[in-house]
């Protein structure tokens, strides 16, 4: 399933899963800064974006997730952005990543690595009506060329 952007000031982010049946496992409230997982453990819990928090694009074969921590790090925040089901490639709406991105600037979260670039292209690249599978957010798991993990194949 896809995510989407509710109304009222806030980003619900669905499940990518289809077995999830678009089940909602983030939320961003744009007025209050707060990125809340549904899922919560001792560290995995509520972030507030600010610059006090750091983000990261985490990603392995089979996904690509936006990791936003607090502090050193103690509590974290992750957000799917692609995921590969039954081969085919899913992943977030554009005006979800696109809020992402525009929420993590104005509020100054510092980028570990580059995430507000590549959410943004991955955005645009939805908007002109490109794929998933070449989105620019796909290439950190080795989708859309180039990649190495695509030169594996189904190793």
């Amino acid at each position: 399933m896809s995510s989407t952007a509710g109304s009222g000031g806030v980003v619900t982010v669905r499940a990518l899963d289809p077995a999830a049946r678009g089940a909602v496992v983030a939320r961003l409230d744009r007025g209050t800064g707060v990125l809340e997982p549904t899922r919560r453990s001792l560290r995995n819990g509520a972030v507030r974006l600010s610059a006090r928090a750091a983000a990261v694009l985490t990603s392995d074969k089979r996904r690509t997730e936006l990791m936003v921590a607090r502090g050193m790090g103690w509590k974290y925040a992750i957000v799917p952005l692609i995921e590969i089901h039954d081969g085919a490639a899913v992943g977030v709406p554009s005006d979800v990543a696109r809020a992402l991105a525009d929420e993590m600037e104005s509020r100054g979260v510092k980028e570990t690595t580059a995430v507000i670039a590549p959410l943004r292209a991955h955005a645009d690249h939805l908007d002109a009506g490109g794929p998933v599978a070449s989105s620019p957010l796909g290439r950190y798991m080795g989708l859309g060329g180039g990649g190495i993990i695509s030169s594996l194949g189904g190793f």
